[in-house]
């Protein structure tokens, strides 16, 4: 009988608890889609890493000895150790001169390159090299084809045997991009002996160890006698940590997004229960009366709860298994380089599932503990009427001179705030979205000129080759009137002979301060840097705890020397981390000033084929480079405009629902008092319009929180300002105000089909 009956209820109310269904649904399917791809991606991972035999940990020095190597393996908890030699250099310019990665090695007991095609990496071959697959994918390279690289002032060519894939490069971004795009990024394993003699050394000492690397710095420095540069884990190798970065970004998402709806699910809850509980009032008080316990009732009005919200739940897990997270790990593959990446399901998903069911069964309870309370004898009898009071709103001073409409609807929303206040916090949540889905392009937009215009304040770009002698380098430089810049790695630290927990890996920039190529403050306002200091980007200075004025301690990966700076200037890169500094600055510190690029406003094609050049760069080119990485933010956009147009219709239109049902019997009084249907809608209509506005009020300076937050959790390495222009405000409002609208005249028929006779029967 109470199945019959919860059945026929569902049906006369479907409407809201539909909505409690799909709002579960949507709750378990972000959760269920995020967490999926987070699982699957984190098991992907472990499984590559294991059989690559990734490293703990990287030693970095000028040149390291077997004897050296012998002694780090000696130390108790370091497992393999490996020597090897890493120098950065180029590839031909038909492949855009990508930065090219190149490992020459003598064995592969550590980090152990994984064979994707052809032949596995054999450190005895010194006719074939081992070339990075998804560069090799996206440039048509095949095993078999001849490969150059540009590399300490040689020319290697060299048959391609195998295109591997290795964990220092699950992300690979070029310095010169804002993202990762695998035209200009690759990386290249060579046996050592492919170098001549005089030239084989090895900078890097990786290991394998038990517990964590940087617990060992102590031993590994009595080892090697300090006869080293530092020590850095897996936190310090960007390849790597971006990932991390990714995957817990979308952990969060996956419990922010599920609790958007959920929230929204409660409020559903408690207005349609209370509802259901007051209308039913004598029903309950029949069953009690025939000996039904009022347990059994009360067990029966926690079923619609519970059995809608396991049903949407279920389905939930279902769509988000099949869909979403398919689409995520597909999307994000693109981006990150992990072998067998596959959706994962986490036992989380079922215990998140349960402790939703059970917040919604819970709320629907103090919803309807008040069943417990009603004796047979008193439900048997219509409810008496409550004291309608005063509402606070008629103690304003314009109280007399108000519209009737506006009277109205001010005592309904005092007389039902928990309606008035889902409407409001509904809205409000829709708007956040739509901003941070809209913002989003905004902040693209907004970075791509801050980076293109500002930052970089020049039309060329000409790649230097390796081999560019400073002659060359400098008729270059008259001929088309620019400014050099030379980029490098480096290690910086808020002290001198720091302990490797304080060493943070990043770049560094040198410029000739001809403000062509840019540091932007704070404020991302362009300023020259203050002779003799460094500007070193934000996020650096905060992990260091340095501020200007302040002194900053770097190095080059291949220097023991650690060199002392004064910062006179924090500054903002979306992609360029760490410091900038004068050529002056630098060349006064003792380094070699090696440019890799000269920019200018000139047009400089006509020096493209020169033996020098590597490459050259428009802006134009630039540009649609960056255009293309940040086509991912359609479906941002896409994702976060369809869940705020859910939220605001199933927020309003539960709202105007509940609205109606609660004033049934009012509007049929005012019908009788001659209103007509067109001025009844616009007392439902006036009152949507204002809890939509208010929303629309609270959420406008919402969206920014989500969109920095989302932005800052890319990491240390990606520094990008959100921002959401007047015209998104404008839209998201405009777009909310519009729903809301809609909403409304979905009410008209109902309106016009009031039966007066009926309802006026039933307030007998």
């Amino acid at each position: 009988m109470l199945r019959r009956k919860m059945l026929r209820d569902i049906k006369a109310n479907f409407a809201q608890f539909f909505s409690i269904l799909l709002l579960s649904l949507i709750a378990m399917w972000c959760y269920t889609g995020f967490q999926a791809n987070v699982v699957g991606g984190n098991k992907a991972r472990k499984a590559y890493e294991n059989s690559s035999n990734f490293a703990d940990g990287w030693i970095y020095g000028a040149d390291f000895s077997e004897e050296q190597a012998n002694k780090i393996a000696g130390i108790s908890g370091i497992r393999d150790v490996q020597r090897r030699t890493e120098v950065l250099g180029k590839a031909d310019e038909k492949y855009n001169t990508a930065e090219m990665y190149c490992y020459f090695q003598d064995s592969t007991r550590v980090t152990v390159p994984q064979m994707v095609d052809g032949v596995d990496f054999n450190a005895n071959d010194t006719e074939g090299l081992w070339l990075f697959s998804r560069f090799a994918d996206t440039w048509g390279i095949h095993v078999g084809d001849l490969f150059t690289v540009h590399v300490m002032g040689m020319d290697i060519e060299k048959t391609v045997r195998g295109l591997i894939v290795m964990p220092e490069y699950e992300f690979a971004c070029a310095s010169t991009d804002t993202d990762c795009d695998f035209h200009n990024i690759g990386f290249v394993y060579l046996s050592q002996k492919v170098l001549p003699e005089e030239m084989r050394f090895s900078n890097e000492i990786i290991f394998t160890c038990d517990g964590k690397a940087l617990d060992y710095e102590k031993n590994i420095s009595k080892a090697l006698d300090d006869n080293y540069a530092y020590l850095a884990d897996k936190n310090s190798i960007r390849g790597w940590y971006q990932l991390s970065d990714e995957l817990a970004q979308h952990n969060s998402f996956s419990y922010i997004f599920s609790f958007v709806f959920v929230a929204i699910a409660l409020l559903v809850i408690i207005t349609t229960m209370k509802r259901m509980i007051t209308q039913q009032r004598t029903q309950i008080g029949t069953l009690n009366a025939l000996g039904m316990k009022k347990r059994k009732i009360l067990m029966h009005y926690l079923s619609f709860s519970f059995v809608l919200s396991v049903i949407g739940c279920a389905l939930g897990i279902l769509l988000g298994m099949l869909t979403f997270v398919r689409l995520m790990v597909n999307m994000f593959s693109q981006f990150y380089t992990i072998p067998g990446w596959q959706p994962g399901f986490s036992y989380k998903s079922l215990i998140v599932a349960a402790v939703l069911v059970l917040i919604c069964t819970g709320t629907s309870y103090l919803s309807c503990k008040q069943i417990l309370k009603i004796h047979p004898s008193e439900a048997l009898r219509p409810a008496a009427a409550k004291n309608a009071g005063p509402c606070i709103f008629e103690k304003l001073p314009f109280w007399d001179k108000l519209s009737f409409n506006v009277r109205y609807n001010l005592r309904d929303i005092s007389r039902s705030k928990m309606r008035a206040f889902m409407g409001v916090f509904g809205t409000c949540m829709g708007m956040m979205i739509m901003e941070l889905g809209i913002g989003a392009y905004d902040t693209v937009d907004y970075v791509r000129d801050w980076y293109f215009h500002d930052i970089q304040n020049y039309e060329y770009q000409v790649i230097l080759n390796d081999s560019c002698t400073p002659e060359q380098a400098e008729e270059l430089k008259q001929e088309n009137v620019g400014e050099f810049v030379a980029i490098d790695a480096i290690s910086i630290a808020a002290k001198d002979h720091p302990t490797s927990d304080s060493i943070i890996s990043c770049k560094l920039a040198v410029t000739e301060g001809e403000q062509l190529y840019c540091v932007s403050d704070l404020e991302l306002q362009t300023k020259p840097i203050p002779a003799g200091t460094v500007a070193l980007t934000m996020k650096q200075a905060k992990k260091l705890g340095i501020s200007e004025g302040d002194m900053v301690y770097w190095k080059t990966a291949t220097d023991s020397k650690w060199n002392e700076s004064r910062v006179g200037l924090i500054s903002r890169h979306p992609n360029i981390t760490g410091i900038t500094m004068l050529r002056k600055d630098y060349e006064k510190a003792g380094m070699t000033f090696r440019p890799v690029m000269l920019v200018s406003k000139n047009d400089c094609g006509a020096v493209a084929g020169k033996d020098c050049v590597s490459a050259v760069h428009s802006m134009t080119d630039l540009i649609d480079a960056f255009d293309k990485m940040m086509e991912i933010m359609n479906l941002l956009v896409y994702f976060m405009v369809v869940f705020s147009v859910l939220l605001i219709v199933i927020v309003l239109y539960n709202s105007g629902n509940l609205s109606f049902n609660e004033r049934e019997k009012e509007f049929a009084t005012l019908k009788v008092l001659g209103f007509r249907s067109s001025a009844i809608r616009r007392l439902l209509s006036t009152q949507n319009l204002w809890l939509s506005i208010l929303g629309v009020i609270c959420g406008l300076p919402l969206g920014r929180v989500p969109l920095q937050a989302m932005m800052d959790s890319n990491g240390d390495a990606i520094d990008w300002p959100c921002y959401i222009s007047p015209s998104t405000y404008l839209i998201s409002a405009v777009f909310v105000m519009t729903v809301s609208v809609l909403v409304s005249f979905l009410f008209s028929r109902r309106i016009r089909k009031i039966d007066m006779v009926d309802v006026l029967k039933g307030m007998e």
